[in-house]
């Protein structure tokens, strides 16, 4: 009987170290993450998301696409919350409508694998600005196509 108890201590003392182990391994991954993310966060704000020369920019080309073409009135762009599965509260998303057709401008957060979407284009948070300026050519682009 002793070595029965002997060996139950022993397995109960290995999955508690395994359990501890794999908790203190995902707390380790997720603030990495947290990290991540907040930095790149910062710089979604600062560049997009409260940038009033990018939202400037966006009502220029409506303004300009209602003066070309002033019976359509299906112009127009808005921001939302893409992804609400993740734990950062954050509208991560700019969708242009250009009649029926959108245009969009995401953040995905994956941690270290986080990067931009324009119209299926990924791009690296470093190069917001190359992003930025494809998401308005493609905002161009789909109004011309359509006129």
């Amino acid at each position: 009987m002793r070595s029965l108890t002997k060996k139950l201590k022993d397995l109960e003392n290995k999955v508690l170290k395994t359990n501890n182990n794999k908790k203190r391994l995902q707390e380790k991954v997720e603030k990495r993450e947290e990290e991540i993310h907040s930095k790149v966060i910062k710089i979604w704000n600062n560049e997009v998301l409260n940038n009033k020369s990018f939202h400037s920019q966006l009502n220029q080309i409506l303004i300009t696409f209602r003066k070309l073409d002033p019976k359509n009135k299906r112009y127009f762009w808005k921001i939302f919350e893409f992804d609400i599965s993740k734990k950062e509260n954050l509208k991560d998303n700019f969708t242009f409508y250009v009649n029926n057709e959108r245009v969009h401008f995401q953040l995905n957060l994956n941690g270290l694998y986080t990067d931009l979407t324009v119209s299926g284009e990924t791009f690296k948070i470093d190069s917001i600005q190359k992003a930025k300026e494809t998401y308005l050519n493609d905002i161009i682009e789909a109004f011309k196509e359509q006129n």
